[in-house]
């Protein structure tokens, strides 16, 4: 099904580069990267990103980089949000109401990568962009190639990059119990847990997890 507000903003090309760039509002990307996460033909994107400039909306500039193939650094053009864009949090909030980033269709994808045991979504499912850390998932049996494959066509849906960590059940409690970095990462903040058939909750209130 086509997104509904591809009629309203011109293209489906221009709803997802215009999620893309608001909810990662602290990136820059380069034309090449942001071509490939956000799964768009080089034409395509090419005459988005020039109207989103026309608009106001993204800016550019040059910034160095690293060539992995010759090993040096060189300068390229990237792109990125505009943050004196007058009504950058209004466009934020309505791309974020609009789009299907919400718990049920997360779990609708995940569910073809197998039995879920935990599952908790923070970053911009919560509305905060700047966080580290998206989703967490965690199962006995880990599939990571399905894993992978449904996140990434969760991306390609809302158009936009989703960052997330995935483990065995033990591994996670063991994490929290130990009050490591990445459980921090996602429940020292603003998060919403959809599944725990493992107990995660009660272990962050017992022991040493201070969640």
């Amino acid at each position: 099904m086509s997104d509904p507000l591809s009629f309203l903003f011109g293209s489906t090309a221009r709803v997802k580069l215009l999620r893309f760039f608001l909810f990662n509002p602290s990136k820059e990307f380069t034309f090449d990267d942001m071509c490939k996460r956000a799964r768009l033909v080089r034409r395509t994107a090419r005459t988005e990103i020039t109207a989103l400039l026309k608009a106001g909306v993204i800016s550019s500039q040059m910034i160095e980089v690293t060539l992995p193939e010759k090993n040096k650094k060189t300068k390229v053009l990237a792109y990125g949000i505009d943050k004196k864009f007058p009504k950058l949090q209004a466009l934020q909030t309505f791309l974020f109401e609009t789009a299907p980033i919400d718990g049920e269709n997360l779990l609708a994808h995940l569910k073809k990568a197998g039995v879920i045991d935990f599952l908790v979504v923070s970053g911009v499912f919560v509305r905060e962009y700047e966080h580290r850390l998206d989703v967490l998932l965690a199962m006995k049996k880990l599939s990571p190639a399905k894993i992978e494959t449904a996140i990434r066509a969760l991306e390609a849906e809302i158009g936009i990059e989703i960052r997330f960590a995935t483990m065995t059940s033990e591994d996670l409690l063991y994490r929290v119990g130990m009050y490591d970095k990445l459980t921090r990462d996602i429940f020292d903040y603003k998060h919403q847990i959809l599944v725990d058939r493992i107990g995660v909750r009660d272990e962050m209130h017992r022991g040493s997890y201070r969640g």
